[in-house]
C-alpha cells in the first residue's frame, strides 16, 4: 500500500446537513431553539411605522360622498311631495295620520293623568275637611296654642303646597258659585250681597270647588 493511499488528508470532505426546520417532523412540535431564535430576532427589530397609518379616515372610507365645495348644501331644496295617487303618497299620508293619532293619544293620556291626580287630591282633602273644621273652631275659642299650633300650621302649609286654598272671609261679596248661603238678613249698610258670617270656610283647588263656603249673607234693603 502506498503512502498516498494511507494519507487521509487527500480524501474529499464529507457532506454535513443541519435541520433548521421550526417543526420537528417526527413529533410535530415546535422546536425550543426555533422559538428562542424567533424571540431574539423580534426583540432586536423595532416596528416601523406606516406613514399612512396616522392619516385620518376621510368620508369615502365611511361610504359617504362629500363634494369638494360644500358651501351650497344649505341651498338644496327639499324633495317635492310625491305625486297624488302614487304608492309614496299613500305611505306619506299613512305616516301623517299615525303621527296625528299618536299626538292626540299623548294629549289625552296627559289629561287623564292630571285628572286622576286631581281626583286623588280632592278625595284626600274631603277626608280632612272635618278635621279642618274642628281646627277652625278651636282657633276661634283660643284653644290652638303651643305644640298643637305648630302641628296645625304645618297641616295648613302642606295643603297649600298641593294647591288647596281655604276661602271665605267676613266682608267678601257673596258669589253663589262658591258660597252656600245658610241664612240671609237685610241691611242698609251694604250695596251688594255681602258675607257677615262664615260658619264653615270653603276649600278649592284652582277653579275646582271642593266644598263651598257656608255663610250668612246680608242683602241690601230695597
Amino acid at each position: 500500500m502506498t503512502a498516498e493511499g494511507n494519507d487521509k488528508s487527500s480524501e474529499e470532505p464529507g457532506f454535513t446537513f443541519s435541520d433548521k426546520r421550526r417543526v420537528d417532523p417526527n413529533t410535530g412540535e415546535v422546536r425550543p431553539e426555533a422559538d428562542a431564535q424567533s424571540a431574539s430576532a423580534g426583540a432586536g427589530e423595532e416596528p416601523t411605522a406606516d406613514p399612512n397609518a396616522e392619516q385620518a379616515a376621510d368620508a369615502s372610507d365611511l361610504g359617504v360622498d362629500i363634494p369638494a365645495d360644500a358651501s351650497g348644501l344649505e341651498d338644496i331644496e327639499p324633495e317635492a311631495e310625491p305625486e297624488p295617487g302614487s304608492d309614496a303618497a299613500g305611505y306619506l299620508a299613512d305616516l301623517k295620520r299615525i303621527n296625528a293619532e299618536y299626538a292626540a293619544y299623548r294629549m289625552r293620556a296627559d289629561r287623564e293623568r292630571e285628572r286622576a291626580a286631581l281626583g286623588g287630591t280632592i278625595k284626600a282633602v274631603e277626608a280632612l275637611i272635618p278635621v279642618l273644621d274642628e281646627v277652625k273652631l278651636a282657633r276661634e275659642n283660643g284653644d290652638v296654642s303651643g305644640p298643637f299650633e305648630t302641628h296645625v300650621n304645618k297641616l295648613v302649609e302642606s295643603l297649600n303646597k298641593i294647591g288647596v286654598e281655604q276661602y271665605g272671609e267676613v266682608g267678601d261679596e257673596f258669589d253663589p258659585n262658591i258660597h252656600e248661603a245658610l241664612m240671609q238678613q237685610p241691611s242698609d249698610e251694604v250695596e251688594n250681597p255681602t258675607l257677615f258670617l262664615v260658619m264653615q270656610p270653603g276649600y278649592r283647588i284652582g277653579e275646582r270647588i271642593i266644598r263651598a263656603a257656608r255663610v250668612g249673607v246680608q242683602q241690601p234693603e230695597d
